[in-house]
């Protein structure tokens, strides 16, 4: 882990009546707002949040998940933008100030009938709301706001449905003492614990190739082979869907052995929203010769394995092996820890790690001619390897090439 962590969000518990934690509110913060309260809606900020939470590498993270409340704008509830996650780690909070009409009433029923939990945020009784609550599995009931009277007269409005009542921003001991009698089962607030900073590593991808990859995605008919392809060119975000991959949303799918196949586990539509979201939560990185070293690395190995013809070293497998290999000195991560956190086949992470198996063979042959190490070269047929490496320089030199163009 660096050690210029970056803030990723602000996350604030959220507790039982035994004033156990039972689930976090993840909040909106950049690097400048530490001790901001403040606390950002939008498009924008939800996707920072989401992105940050399901692709970055975070520091100190707990083994132990717990359910996490989040924020959803309504035009995320209207355009279905949200990409799968699981339906018990995640609770969706519509915000107090949304228009409670016909189009976001079927939008909440969507993600109901979906599986997710509803919560409503900041509520204040009205009527207008009887449609929402008959939907909501929790609602959030602002304590410093209402004052206790408006509290107790919210309580005998939400006794007639069949839902949690969450007491937020408590400040007093009192305050949680009447709450719990008024029969609320969660609390939240600074008498109990402020929120708390989340840190870690945001890992940036290339906004030009998330361009290129929104518009073929978005066309009639998305070429896979294009996505892989342009997905392959930025090592980053190779990793960022390889980590969504190994989230709880798909960890009961098989282990992956190449970027086509992560992109068949997650759909045409997930890799979308994901890449939608990606991209609206704010890119700029540009290629790095480390980045640039890594994707010969990764090419040669895949034409080797294209020449080389053998069934136990397919060309994908071999180019994300060349990729995985250099992947944690880009990301500043111990390779361990890098492998630990995606999805890939076991025969991948013994050839990256450990350089055991026929792909690890073909990655220590690669690695050691491109580095011109001829002495760990356990090979004689050099000709081949000068031809995969000169294919593969040409290769990376046209592809950045044209990403540079396109910036210009």
């Amino acid at each position: 882990m660096p050690d210029q962590s970056q803030v990723l969000m602000a996350r604030q518990p959220i507790f039982d009546k035994e004033l156990r934690v039972v689930a976090y509110e993840l909040l909106y913060r950049s690097d400048d707002e530490k001790e901001i309260a403040n606390v950002f809606n939008g498009h924008h900020a939800t996707s920072n949040v989401l992105v940050n939470a399901y692709t970055s590498i975070i520091a100190n993270q707990e083994r132990r998940q717990l359910p996490a409340f989040l924020n959803l704008p309504r035009e995320m509830f209207e355009t279905d933008s949200l990409p799968a996650m699981s339906h018990r780690q995640l609770v969706i909070e519509v915000l107090e100030d949304v228009t409670v009409d016909e189009t976001l009433i079927e939008s909440v029923k969507r993600y109901k009938e979906a599986g997710y939990r509803i919560a409503l945020d900041d509520f204040e009784y009205s009527p207008k709301y009887d449609p929402l609550l008959a939907l909501a599995d929790i609602v959030k009931v602002d304590v410093l706001a209402l004052g206790m009277s408006g509290v107790r007269y919210t309580v005998r409005q939400l006794r007639r449905f069949p839902l949690t009542m969450l007491a937020e921003k408590i400040e007093t001991y009192e305050q949680l003492r009447e709450c719990i009698d008024l029969g609320f089962k969660l609390f939240q607030g600074y008498f109990l614990r402020r929120p708390e900073i989340v840190e870690g590593r945001r890992l940036d991808s290339n906004e030009t190739i998330l361009l290129q990859l929104l518009a073929e995605l978005n066309s009639a008919e998305p070429d896979t082979e294009k996505l892989v392809a342009l997905i392959g060119q930025d090592p980053s975000l190779t990793y960022r869907l390889l980590k969504i991959v190994n989230s709880a949303a798909f960890s009961r799918q098989r282990k992956i052995e190449s970027i086509k196949e992560a992109l068949v586990i997650l759909g045409l539509a997930e890799i979308r929203k994901w890449i939608s979201l990606i991209a609206l939560s704010g890119q700029s990185r540009k290629p790095s010769e480390l980045v640039r070293e890594t994707l010969v690395l990764a090419k040669m190995c895949e034409r080797l394995a294209e020449q080389l013809n053998h069934a136990e070293t397919p060309p994908s497998s071999a180019f994300l092996c060349g990729l995985l290999s250099r992947l944690d000195a880009i990301l500043d991560i111990e390779k361990e820890e890098l492998l630990r956190q995606i999805a890939v086949s076991e025969q991948i992470i013994l050839a990256v790690r450990d350089g055991d198996g026929p792909l690890g063979a073909l990655l220590n042959n690669a690695c050691a001619y491109n580095d011109g190490e001829w002495s760990r070269l356990k090979v004689s047929d050099h000709p081949l390897y000068q031809r995969c490496l000169i294919d593969s320089l040409e290769w990376v030199n046209d592809t950045m090439s044209q990403l540079d163009s396109i910036n210009d």
